[in-house]
């Protein structure tokens, strides 16, 4: 029997200590792996608090190797891409984490990198592009895109249709009405109602959502 792969996590903060043990709680349909640690370039950020993992060392330095797989841990989706590009360029590949509450409907695509933490719905018919993270209690109802490298964090409620580009940050208990488009790199802020669509780089808060930036 071949040995399972390895998994390093790319994010050494609290979000990273919180895929340690959402790791340890899943699997990935076909696959299953074993923690090897996680990597992050803040070190000492690390030594602040306790981790459930080992730190094996630096993201601008660490060469993975051909039995490890990765996911990322970050939540700023302009880093997150930045970090993950980083290891893909050397190499490393990307798995998905799917926690064992998430609810997946039928004809569902996820790209490589996806995380979708626990008690996430993710509805028919959706399309979630690689390395986009869903956050615990979020909803993505049916027809929907999200664009690579986005976030989605906890309890926001994308409804049907709706089209969120790359790059876009949702905080959280954001709720989007159907059929809203959300351009690249946007800003939405905590708790914010999106009732039109938003423009690419734009950020947005409030109930109704209006532009700040």
């Amino acid at each position: 029997m071949s040995a399972l792969p390895k998994l390093v996590i790319i994010g050494a903060g609290g979000f990273g200590r919180e895929m340690v043990a959402w790791a340890e709680q899943s699997f990935q349909i076909g696959r299953d792996w074993e923690l090897k640690g996680l990597i992050d370039d803040d070190l000492e950020a690390f030594e602040d608090k306790p981790s459930p993992g080992k730190l094996l060392g630096r993201i601008e330095d660490y060469q993975p190797s051909s039995d490890e797989v990765f996911i990322c841990a970050i939540g700023v989706p302009a880093i997150k891409r930045k970090c993950s590009e980083m290891i893909a360029a050397r190499g490393g590949r990307f798995t998905q984490l799917i926690h064992r509450t998430a609810v997946l409907g039928h004809e569902v695509e996820l790209g490589d990198g996806v995380v979708l933490c626990p008690y996430v719905v993710v509805s028919a018919n959706n399309r979630l592009g690689k390395g986009v993270g869903v956050n615990i209690h979020a909803s993505i109802d049916h027809d929907a895109n999200v664009g690579d490298w986005s976030q989605i964090n906890c309890h926001a409620d994308l409804t049907a249709s709706v089209e969120v580009g790359r790059e876009v940050f949702m905080g959280s208990r954001v709720s989007v009405i159907p059929h809203v488009r959300i351009g690249d790199e946007a800003y939405i802020g905590a708790g914010s109602v999106v009732l039109r669509d938003v423009a690419a780089g734009w950020k947005v808060v409030g109930s109704p959502a209006r532009r700040i930036g």
